[in-house]
């Protein structure tokens, strides 16, 4: 099968795609506004003991506190003999008070209103195996790793590797490495926890001790491999990056990396961003005709299997059997690529015939075999119904480019503002622009995201594309629309009011935008103007004295 990682590193955000023969497999998001928390290791503080959930909640300096259950709170998986027999977890009363400062590390991000997750058994992962502090003897290869001779091989030199005082699982990448990859592993890694029990003894609860790699380095790390035909990122800074990584930990690897250089933006070349809109949507078809609907609930996710316009060739049972076995491998895509995870329901079309059902369920087992992520399928019903789980980490793809519809009161979805304005500057990227200067036309919130904050954001997307950006906002266009036209400078000056230092202006209630951040931002004559001095609720009308101008943005004082 051919493998490709295509990173797109952008000034807002970085995404990383996974393709697998040309088709979209996975699709992985960083973006500067949000704090990335899985993986990382913090001193917290104990805010709550919980008797009633047998959990704490521990203060790490987030947003919220991070759930800890009783079952993570132990720092080994191996029981204590004071707690009891091995396999008997004591009440988290024993084991934690509040205002007590313990070492965490962040095994779930969060989502919508909880909070992150954390376990105390903290574990370091490297390219070929991970070491667990507080772990003593305990050494495990990945079950991904099918053949008994090469299991065998890798746990004897783990065993042979291991520190003192420390447990070891090897990693899938591991097969075929040899002992001195595994030392070079375990050398890093005891050196770097040892420098996170210095930081964590020094530091004050709550306080971050360690962070994980960011996207494209935990890509490097986890995914790259020889499998992988080909990594292609379109930034130099983080080009060169990666191949003084891989310097040090797979100089074979080298030549796998290349450096995107044509015009057309990455995604693009690569049809990526097509796809990303496909894995929006609620329905997805199938070769066939055949197709499967998505619908994410509170507690689990629904798939529904149907034939659509497959209607076969031959019998009815060699239809329904021909639709659910092409459905098992677009499951598994769609899982992937949306991110899906938690308990998942998924509704075959029904089969009378046991044989057919036991073909599908293997179908599933296969098609599944490529996820990284741990999964559990259940055995198929006479109803054709499947139940599984996928390890969830973090939010899914519909969580992290959508928001609620506030039209629809969370009925529905809608693409958010930054995403709206990403994708404004994309097609601003991907047009061929003749004239010296370009309108931008959005909902207000779109605009406020596309200049970013204090309208810092024009300035360099102008130097990059060479056109000077007037962006206008209208409350008469849909959320997820904009309109780009493109004109003269001097035509755009003459048609449009642009706002001059220390000339003033008159805000009224009907222009004040409900934006939730500091100070009073308004629409006037379609510019984002933003008095930081006054309150939202300020009285108007408001005069203001326009003291910074752009094309596209103002900032004001009242007068």
């Amino acid at each position: 099968m051919k493998k490709q990682i295509v990173a797109n590193v952008d000034q807002r955000q970085t995404r990383v795609a996974i393709l697998e023969d040309d088709r979209l497999a996975e699709l992985m998001y960083e973006r500067d506004e949000e704090e990335r928390v899985v993986g990382n290791i913090y001193l917290g503080r104990v805010s709550d003991v919980v008797p009633g959930l047998d959990a704490a909640f521990v203060d790490c300096g987030i947003e919220k506190n991070v759930f800890l259950h009783v079952s993570d709170a132990l720092e080994s998986e191996e029981h204590n003999g004071k707690f009891g027999r091995r396999g008997r977890t004591p009440p988290i009363s024993q084991l934690l008070k509040a205002g007590q400062e313990i070492l965490v590390q962040v095994t779930k991000g969060p989502l919508a209103s909880k909070g992150a997750r954390a376990t105390r058994q903290i574990s370091l992962p490297g390219r070929f195996l991970v070491l667990m502090a507080h772990t003593d003897n305990k050494v495990g290869v990945s079950k991904k790793i099918a053949d008994d001779r090469e299991r065998t091989r890798l746990r004897k030199l783990a065993t042979q590797v291991r520190p003192e005082g420390f447990g070891i699982i090897v990693r899938t990448q591991a097969e075929g490495a040899d002992r001195k990859d595994l030392e070079k592993d375990v050398k890093f890694l005891t050196k770097l926890w040892r420098s996170i029990e210095n930081k964590a003894r020094q530091s004050t609860a709550p306080a971050l001790v360690h962070e994980d790699l960011s996207l494209v380095f935990e890509v490097v790390r986890d995914v790259l491999s020889p499998e992988v035909d080909q990594f292609i990122v379109d930034d130099k800074v983080t080009y060169d990056r990666v191949l003084n990584l891989l310097d040090s930990v797979s100089p074979e690897l080298r030549q796998r990396v290349t450096l995107h250089k044509k015009k057309e933006p990455i995604f693009d070349h690569f049809g990526i961003e097509q796809e990303i809109s496909k894995a929006l949507r609620r329905k997805v078809w199938l070769p066939q005709g055949g197709f499967i609907s998505i619908d994410p609930t509170e507690a689990l996710t629904a798939i529904d299997v149907n034939t659509g316009k497959f209607t076969g060739t031959g019998s009815l049972e060699e239809t329904v059997l021909r639709t659910n076995i092409e459905a098992c491998d677009e499951i598994a895509r769609q899982l992937r690529l949306r991110g899906i995870g938690g308990i998942i329901v998924i509704d075959f079309i029904d089969m009378d015939n046991p044989r057919h059902r036991k073909q599908v369920q293997a179908a599933l087992r296969t098609a599944f075999a490529a996820d990284r992520m741990r999964t559990r399928i259940m055995h198929i019903t006479r109803l054709g119904l499947v139940e599984m789980t996928r390890k969830r980490t973090e939010e899914n793809l519909a969580q992290k480019l959508q928001a609620t519809c506030p039209w629809c009161n969370g009925t529905g979805k809608l693409l958010s503002a930054e995403s709206v304005a990403m994708e404004a500057i994309r097609h601003l990227r991907v047009t061929n622009i003749k004239e010296d200067a370009v309108l931008v036309t959005a909902d207000p919130l779109a605009c406020m995201a596309l200049i970013g904050p204090h309208g810092s954001a024009i300035e360099p997307l102008e130097q990059e594309l060479g056109l000077q950006i007037f962006v206008r906002a209208t409350q008469d266009i849909h959320p997820e629309e904009f309109e780009i036209t493109a004109k003269s400078l001097q035509q755009l000056r003459k048609e449009l009011r642009l706002f001059e230092p220390r000339s003033t202006a008159t805000i009224h209630a009907e222009d004040v935008l409900a934006i939730p951040r500091a100070g009073l931002v308004a629409l006037v004559d379609g510019c984002i103007i933003e008095v930081p001095e006054a309150s939202a609720d300020a009285a108007t009308p408001l005069r203001v004295k326009i003291t910074k101008a752009t094309n596209s943005y103002a900032q004001a004082t009242p007068i």
